[in-house]
């Protein structure tokens, strides 16, 4: 059993919803690689808001200057773990609330001294309702990991539509999640931590590249009676992009999209 805890965050407001059933998945597969593991709901712990204050002491002295015992306890356990989860809902394209004031304080009070240099991360993105912002509502989560220098584990789109097959692929994150939380791998330089963040699936994709993937997730989903029709015309899509007509092929992209929402929940 490993010595390490990984640490998973769960900053949804709804407590048993998709994002804590991803998480759960993750932390599950850690368990399996012997890591030990902790849940904690942000919930129960809402960060205040960073007040930008000056002079700019916290980073120096490592403590936000205003008391908030929530950024105090979360800071400590992400400080503390030997791997880290951490899982939002999708809102609008974005992150949840109470996960963007945790990372914009850790930030302003960490970001500069780097204590989190090599630490294994992973993030977890639910696009519950409509699918959009399955990669867009990610990217912040990776841009923290990134600033705060993790070393971390390639995404896993997830909405309501693939659910099933994410879950399992990101209990298969957590293994590997897991195995590594036992030792970290600093990176020796900016350069060898941009190339790894490069380097991962999805967080390029352009707008139009995340709905064709979200249409697709549609289709797959719409059952035997429908998805084979649903493929065609993403393929019509696709062949429209190649053509250079990107209006067009975005628009078929759309209306696959929505032929695959309505099939899979006739279903």
């Amino acid at each position: 059993m490993s010595s390490k805890v990984v640490l998973g965050l769960v900053g949804s407001p709804n407590r048993d919803a998709r994002t804590y059933q991803l998480v759960q998945a993750a932390l599950a597969g850690a368990e399996e690689a012997g890591a030990r593991t902790e849940l904690v709901q942000m919930a129960d712990h809402v960060v205040d808001a960073c007040k930008d204050c000056l002079p700019w002491v916290c980073r120096d002295n490592l403590k936000c200057t205003y008391d908030d015992p929530a950024f105090e306890l979360l800071s400590e356990k992400v400080l503390s773990c030997g791997a880290l989860v951490l899982g939002t809902p999708i809102y609008w394209w974005d992150t949840s609330g109470m996960v963007r004031y945790l990372m914009l304080k850790m930030f302003r009070v960490y970001a500069r001294q780097a204590p989190l240099n090599g630490l294994p991360a992973f993030g977890i993105g639910v696009a519950g309702g409509t699918g959009n912002g399955l990669v867009s509502g990610l990217r912040p989560v990776y841009h923290f990991f990134q600033m705060m220098r993790m070393r971390v584990l390639g995404p896993v789109p997830a909405t309501r539509f693939n659910f099933a097959e994410a879950q399992e692929a990101i209990k298969a994150r957590g293994v590997e999640l897991g195995r590594m939380a036992e030792e970290r791998r600093p990176f020796a330089t900016d350069e060898e931590r941009f190339l790894w963040y490069d380097e991962l699936p999805y967080l390029g994709l352009s707008r139009q590249e995340e709905r064709r993937l979200l249409a697709g997730m549609t289709t797959a989903a719409a059952g035997e009676d429908s998805g084979p029709r649903l493929a065609q015309q993403l393929v019509h899509a696709d062949a429209l992009a190649l053509a250079g007509d990107q209006p067009a092929a975005l628009a078929q992209i759309g209306r696959t999209y929505d032929a695959g929402v309505k099939a899979f929940e006739s279903r």
